[in-house]
């Protein structure tokens, strides 16, 4: 066998090898059941699935064009999935009209970036005390060392945000 043959044989076989393992991921591992595909059981039973949501949508808007179909399809998305982003929605828009609001506070001081960070923070806090009680709860939640994302994290944090 000379060199380029090897080559060849080598290339084949990757190939081979990457086309094999695209196919086995396709079709999904031994722990996606039913139901666990696209559009199910991401809505928690409230509401329409993606899929569904997203093509009742488009039937509705297939007349708009540019910002004003993408503005009609997002609020469509939100009636129609149901399952929490409206409020989640809602939250991130009262927190970017915040920011901006503090951005303008204190635009016109002359601030380090470090003492800026920290009047954007401290405006933000005065402004949401919702965001106040979480961010004392999540330094916290750091201090006895609990790891963001981890089970023990998120029910420490539902704790503490719920207590009084």
């Amino acid at each position: 066998m000379n060199f380029r043959s090897v080559i060849k044989s080598a290339a084949l076989g990757a190939g081979i090898c990457i086309f094999a393992i695209g196919m086995a991921l396709a079709q999904g591992g031994p722990g996606q059941g039913q139901g666990q595909g696209q559009g199910q059981g991401m809505g928690h039973g409230q509401g329409m699935g993606g899929r569904e949501a997203r093509q009742a949508c488009r039937t509705e808007a297939k007349d708009m064009r540019g910002p004003e179909r993408r503005e009609a399809m997002k609020k469509c998305m939100l009636e129609k999935r149901g399952d929490g982003r409206a409020e989640r929605e809602t939250r991130r828009t009262k927190a970017r009209e915040d920011s901006k609001a503090c951005r303008d506070e204190i635009k016109d001081q002359r601030l380090t970036e470090a003492e800026r960070r920290g009047s954007m923070q401290q405006c933000m806090l005065k402004k949401d005390p919702s965001r106040a009680k979480a961010m004392t709860c999540r330094t916290e939640a750091e201090t006895k060392k609990l790891e963001r994302g981890t089970k023990e994290f998120r029910d420490f944090m539902r704790q503490c945000n719920t207590a009084q």
